[in-house]
């Protein structure tokens, strides 16, 4: 019987389950502006924000896949939306940025 063999492979046939890919987790090289500027109380999220974008292309191009088809299908039906892929996209974005900003926070 074995034990654990069937239960190993169970994650292979869940619905909605994907390996991690790292294109799918973007991830930032810590630029040398952030600390200066959360050090002279300015926000450095915008800059950020700016970098990590191109990081997220899968999600951006989701998107606009998204928002192509949807000129088309809100004519049929006026209630569907592109509201997840753009809150993917922006989740994505959002977690290239805030680790970045979260560690380097200072509590005086």
């Amino acid at each position: 019987m074995g034990g654990g063999d069937h239960f190993s492979l169970g994650h292979l046939i869940t619905p909605g389950w994907m390996p991690k890919s790292h294109s799918l987790s973007p991830h930032l090289t810590e630029p040398a502006y952030v600390k200066e500027m959360l050090k002279n109380g300015e926000n450095p999220k915008e800059l950020l924000l700016e970098e990590c974008k191109p990081k997220c292309l899968h999600w951006k191009h989701k998107l606009e896949r998204c928002e192509k088809k949807l000129v088309e299908i809100i004519k049929i039906n006026p209630t569907k939306t592109c509201l997840y892929p753009f809150r993917d996209y922006a989740t994505c974005v959002e977690a290239c940025v805030q680790p970045i900003i979260h560690n380097n926070l200072v509590i005086e």
